[in-house]
């Protein structure tokens, strides 16, 4: 929204009086999901020490919630674009 104002400020200013729609159609073949190494949480646990481990473990959960909000979001925009 806040590249949006610029815009329209622009607009306004040039004396345009054609407004343009420009279709985007979005690209619905999901990312790959992230590949995680196989490892022991004992002891990657015993290596990093309780803090570190928890810093790892909270760092590998957002690229989780990532992935799955972008799936989410092309699951959405796909489905609504096949209906129209």
């Amino acid at each position: 929204m806040r590249y949006l104002i610029p815009v329209i400020i622009a607009a306004a200013l040039s004396g345009c009086s054609t407004v343009e729609y420009i279709h985007v159609t979005p690209e619905c073949t999901p990312p790959p999901s992230p590949v995680l190494p196989e490892l022991s949480k004992g002891e990657l646990w015993d290596k990093l020490g309780d803090g570190e481990y928890r810093r790892l473990e909270a760092y590998i959960n957002g690229v989780w919630a990532f992935s799955d909000e972008q799936g989410a979001m092309l699951e959405e925009l796909c489905s609504d674009n096949s209906n129209s």
